[in-house]
């Protein structure tokens, strides 16, 4: 069974009327334009692998710019380092020729005598002052 529904209106048997006898008009053929291309994926593919190039390329100068700067970073700790450990030679060696028996043995290698007595010398004046009065 289908499902259209059944037509109740008959049609006509006879023939159509006839049509006045017109030339036949037949509408004017005209050029139609070339449908348009599809446009090629080849410009977008390319853009996109320039930008993937372009990416690896940024990624790898990154990185071989923080490894430089790794390795000068780490060339710098170890200059600090020695600086430090030269600095505390140093300070050992000032602190060995400040106390008051190398003092007196650098004097006496200069030819230096000891005091016989102690004086202090006036800014004010000029004069120099003995402990327990003036001379």
């Amino acid at each position: 069974m289908s499902a259209a529904p059944l037509r109740t209106t008959a049609r006509p048997l006879s023939p159509a009327p006839a049509r006045q006898s017109q030339p036949e008009r037949r509408p004017r053929l005209a050029a139609v334009p070339a449908p348009q291309r599809g446009r090629s994926i080849a410009p977008f593919a390319l853009l996109c692998v320039a930008i993937v190039i372009s990416a690896l390329a940024a990624v790898l100068v990154l990185n071989t710019a923080m490894a430089q700067s790794s390795y000068s970073s780490r060339d710098i700790k170890i200059e600090i380092a020695q600086l430090h450990q030269a600095r505390a030679e140093t300070l050992a060696r000032l602190e060995a020729n400040a106390a008051p028996a190398a003092l007196s043995q650098r004097a006496q290698e200069l030819g230096m005598v000891p005091a016989s007595s102690i004086g202090f010398v006036s800014l004010d004046n000029g004069q120099v002052i003995h402990a327990g009065g003036r001379r």
